[in-house]
């Protein structure tokens, strides 16, 4: 029986007492109402997925840092002149693809990891990938360590990691970065 002829057997029923019509009115409102409140949720609910699954489970493509419009957290950790940028994003971590000079990667890496105002010095401290990876795929976009990598990695103050995998030679780098 759909809604209607409900309506209409409950009409019947208190034989056109005004006050039971309002109320079998009234009855039919609120069960409209409460189905417009349920769809709209169900609605809302699939985009706020759709779009979180979209954010989070797919790869974005950016030609430099002011064209990625996502979490400003993360885009701080990209050195500025980084082109051709590959991002993926998690609730509390990103993994980026892109090219930098590696002068312009040890200046941003200098500043944004100073220790207490003062720039440290990255080229000395980086370090090179495990002998093993040497020509493997790593990080979640695949990113195949050279002979010629070199690895950065430093801890922010907050407890989060970053480590930036840089090849000198074709100037891309891997950037895995978590963060609380």
């Amino acid at each position: 029986m759909d809604y209607l002829q409900h309506v209409d057997c409950l009409q019947h029923k208190v034989k056109g007492t005004s006050v039971n019509k309002t109320r079998a009115n009234m009855v039919g409102y609120v069960h409209i109402g409460c189905g417009t409140v349920v769809s709209l949720t169900i609605v809302l609910s699939q985009v706020v997925f759709w779009t979180l699954f979209w954010i989070y489970a797919t790869d974005t493509y950016h030609a430099n840092r002011n064209s990625i419009w996502w979490s400003a957290r993360g885009q701080s950790l990209i050195p500025p002149t980084a082109t051709g940028i590959t991002l993926q994003q998690d609730f509390l971590d990103h993994y980026a693809t892109y090219t930098v000079a590696e002068k312009d990667l040890n200046a941003f890496l200098d500043n944004h990891f100073a220790l207490n105002g003062s720039a440290i010095d990255s080229f000395s401290e980086r370090g090179r990938p495990a002998p093993q990876n040497v020509g493997k795929p790593i990080g979640r976009l695949g990113w195949i360590v050279t002979k010629d990598t070199v690895v950065y990695e430093y801890a922010a103050s907050n407890g989060g990691v970053h480590t930036y995998y840089h090849d000198p030679t074709t100037r891309r780098t891997y950037q895995s970065s978590a963060y609380w």
